[in-house]
């Protein structure tokens, strides 16, 4: 990892965070994953896991190939999809076990509002 990764990571999330996203994203063969941020922060993992019966489950050996070059990947395209937002969710959409879509949804807080007329809203 990157030094600037590193300030990034420590910034929305710890290592432990970052290693638990990775973890469920490997265990999701069909579904979804949504990261709650708030406050800069990524406070919350919503795991959704889609069990398709006529479809088979991808084998896990062309997984483990790739393993080290596919979590270093995923771990920047987290970083860069968290990175700079304060409120929002980031949905990360998986099809036989690969990510499909990586979702970002900001959310911007606003103080009082004044209208044409300098009163408020």
């Amino acid at each position: 990892m990157t030094k600037q990764e590193t300030v990034s990571t420590s910034k929305h999330f710890s290592d432990a965070g970052l290693e638990l996203i990775e973890q469920a994203v490997r265990d999701i063969s069909f579904g979804s994953l949504t990261l709650v941020v708030q406050d800069s922060k990524v406070i919350q993992i919503e795991k959704l896991e889609k069990i398709r019966i006529c479809e088979q489950q991808p084998k896990a050996a062309g997984k483990t190939a790739t393993k080290a070059t596919a979590g270093a990947a995923l771990r920047t395209r987290i970083l860069q999809s968290v990175s700079g937002m304060e409120y929002g969710k980031v949905a990360i959409q998986i099809q036989s076990g690969q990510i499909m879509q990586v979702e970002r949804t900001e959310k911007y807080r606003v103080g009082k509002f004044t209208g044409l007329h300098g009163d408020g809203i």
